[in-house]
């Protein structure tokens, strides 16, 4: 019920059209008798009508004329009560609520209508659905994949555009001997790229060494690179030590985190790498040396040469190929896939069936996996261990996976509201519905500010129709 005050606020009663100019919701003010007293500047947009084609204008008229299929204006006028309408609107579906305004007599004196415009929602419905189309026809795919064979060829997974255009490139990198820079966030699978390069090279029968550059204390990473004599140092080996270098010759070197070893190494390293001879410590003799280096980080290498915690040269010299390894997040086609081929290993060593449902499936797929694969197969690890039933669902998955997609165990996304009718009002029921909508798209999307954007509203609006969720 809606009640206008009288002249107490004279600020707001001359600021009214444009506070109602404000609302995201279409707003169409029409008397007691029909005739239309208002409409905002939202309304025009999503009928294309301007205001001055239906001012002084009976509703019914409008309706005539086609803006309308159906008017709530009488229902409204002859019950004293809300009405709610569903129908299309210049080729846009719309929900039109009317809600009565009363005079002091208690008298419906006019209908103030608001229009929302609901094609975002249907167009994410439709979304979700192809989604769930795209979860079958991975379901496809990984049926095809023996886990135990894919492990076997150097663990390696893919079935996004991505990952099948990052095997063609390794494919053509690995028979050369050209220095290879890997770069990509924590967990991506860095290690597991470098292997196969390494065993599709003309080096895969010699030493494959890895190194990793952030777990050497910094005393000990030129003894461990390039060796010590005899003596050289208190505590050495009295026989001396070959280092990493020497043992990976005629093979290939992989230096995982290459970005943390500190500007002295990278001096040393750089000569190592362009000289092929390295000298060890406490000694003078320079040693040849044949390796192909194999470089991966995290970190933002051309960042680093810009503020000079690494070398420019060094740089270059590394990235004569250089492979980018896209996040988890950034190749959902991978997700799947990976799923199944850890469950299958992990139900095989513990002797279980494990599976996961539906909705349990679409969770982890929009998850944003912070920690990529290897999060991933930790997580499935986590989940086969600890289950004590063949299904798993998706309220059985851990916390953190409670609000990466709005779905029931179905298989169906929570945007029906039937079963609540009777039991709630209204206006709880579109607040529900809202609210699954927004959780879905920011799932689709991956983050606020886009579902914002796909649901044409503020992000402030995204955070207040959510409050008390964890997003």
């Amino acid at each position: 019920m809606i009640h206008f005050s009288d002249d107490k606020h004279p600020i707001i009663t001359r600021h009214f059209k444009c506070i109602l100019n404000l609302l995201p919701d279409a707003v169409y003010i029409s008397a007691r008798d029909g005739v239309t007293l208002f409409v905002n500047s939202r309304w025009e947009e999503i009928s294309g009508i301007s205001a001055e084609e239906v001012m002084g204008k009976n509703v019914r008229e409008v309706a005539k004329e086609g803006v309308f299929k159906q008017i709530v204006n009488p229902k409204v006028v002859a019950t004293g009560k809300s009405a709610m309408v569903v129908q299309q609107l210049n080729g846009r579906n719309v929900v039109i609520n009317g809600h009565p305004v009363f005079d002091t007599n208690n008298e419906v004196e006019m209908v103030v209508t608001f229009v929302r415009d609901i094609t975002a929602f249907n167009k994410l419905k439709n979304e979700i659905s192809t989604q769930k189309h795209l979860i079958s026809s991975y379901q496809h795919q990984v049926a095809a994949i023996d886990p135990e064979a894919v492990f076997q060829n150097d663990g390696m997974v893919a079935v996004s555009k991505h990952s099948l255009s990052l095997l063609r490139k390794i494919a053509t990198i690995a028979p050369s001997d050209a220095a290879v820079l890997i770069l990509g966030e924590t967990g991506v699978g860095k290690d597991v790229v470098a292997n196969r390069i390494h065993r599709h090279s003309q080096r895969s029968n010699k030493e494959y060494l890895k190194v990793d550059c952030s777990s050497i204390a910094e005393t000990l990473i030129e003894s461990e690179l390039f060796g010590y004599m005899p003596g050289a140092f208190s505590g050495a080996n009295g026989k001396g030590k070959k280092g990493y270098f020497e043992q990976a010759s005629g093979g290939t070197l992989f230096l995982d985190e290459i970005g943390e070893l500190p500007l002295p190494m990278q001096t040393r390293l750089l000569r190592a790498i362009q000289d092929q001879e390295i000298i060890r410590v406490g000694s003078t003799k320079p040693l040849p040396i044949d390796v192909r280096i194999i470089a991966a980080t995290n970190r933002d290498l051309q960042g680093a040469v810009n503020q000079g915690t690494f070398r420019r040269d060094l740089y270059y010299r590394l990235k004569v190929a250089v492979l980018n390894i896209r996040s988890l997040r950034e190749r959902k086609d991978d997700i799947l896939p990976l799923i199944m081929v850890f469950l299958k290993k992990h139900n095989a060593k513990y002797g279980k069936d494990i599976s996961f449902s539906d909705c349990a499936q679409q969770k982890l797929i929009n998850y944003e996996w912070p920690g990529n694969v290897r999060e991933l197969r930790n997580t499935i690890h986590s989940i086969v261990v600890m289950a004590n039933k063949r299904l798993i669902k998706a309220v059985d998955l851990p916390d953190e996976f409670a609000s990466a997609f709005a779905c029931d165990d179905t298989g169906t996304q929570q945007t029906t509201y039937s079963s609540d009718l009777g039991k709630k009002p209204l206006k709880a029921i579109l607040q529900d519905v809202e609210r699954n909508i927004i959780n879905d798209t920011i799932s689709l999307y991956g983050s606020i500010g886009k579902a914002a954007e796909i649901l044409q509203v503020n992000r402030s609006t995204i955070f207040r129709k959510t409050k008390g969720q964890k997003l």
